[in-house]
């Protein structure tokens, strides 16, 4: 399995997440002066978290479990306009974007690790 990064970016204030040796999946900037936005603190999370999982096979049931609760959050964030998500930081609410980011890292990081079914629907 290949490691994740998440590092500074040559362009100042921006961070780059992805795998080690491809580009970067998604490029996030500062945002209300944080170095490093929601999204990608998850994703350093979840990289930290994947290592320790059994085996490939329970990386993806990891990830694919994730998948499904940020979509479904997603969903409900939008039908709710926003209402569903508690504003932690009322200078930062939580934004679409957030969501997107995230789950367009774990979907990056599901698709690294190929092919395999992990009980879950292919629809």
């Amino acid at each position: 399995m290949r490691r994740h990064f998440i590092e500074d970016d040559p362009k100042h204030g921006v961070v780059s997440a992805g795998c080690a040796g491809m580009a970067p999946a998604i490029r996030i900037g500062p945002q209300g002066g944080e170095e490093r936005s929601r999204a990608a603190r998850f994703l350093a999370r979840v990289d930290d978290r994947l290592p320790g999982l059994a085996d490939d096979a329970a990386r993806r049931a990891f990830l694919d479990r994730q998948l499904a609760g940020w979509e479904h959050r997603y969903a409900r964030f939008i039908a709710t306009e926003g209402a569903s998500e508690p504003i932690v930081d009322p200078a930062d609410p939580p934004q679409a974007g957030d969501f997107l980011l995230t789950i367009t890292g774990l979907a990056a990081r599901r698709i690294e690790l190929g092919a395999g079914d992990a009980g879950g629907d292919d629809d």
